[in-house]
């Protein structure tokens, strides 16, 4: 196992580690849960713009105008339970950049 670096106190390897694996969860848990606070305002506030941003940012395909509100808001639901690590790594820092979602304090290691 090579060590490239050392972040959050742990040890940055190829092949990943256990630890690695364990604070990328963590790390996805976190920004998981800023989502669903999103998703749950926006259906609050009925703000079809902001559903539709956050729901870009868990399943890339995005919503055409054939979607009703509802049916973006369940599938977003549905999709945050599975969306892959290695995808927000890609998509979160891009919603903080854009305002739509608050960054977290951890960032994803190994990428």
């Amino acid at each position: 196992m090579k060590v490239v670096e050392t972040k959050y106190g742990i040890q940055i390897t190829k092949p990943w580690n256990n630890e690695m694996y364990d604070h990328n969860d963590k790390v996805a848990e976190l920004m998981k849960a800023e989502l669903l606070i999103k998703l749950e305002l926006a259906k609050e506030t009925e703000d079809e713009e902001l559903l539709r941003n956050v729901a870009k940012i868990i399943q890339p395909a995005g919503y055409g105008s054939g979607y009703e509100f509802e049916d973006i808001y369940n599938d977003a639901i549905r999709e945050l339970e599975m969306v892959e690590n290695y995808w927000l790594n890609e998509e979160y820092p891009y919603g903080v950049s854009k305002g739509i979602v608050p960054s977290v304090e951890l960032e994803f290691i190994g990428y």
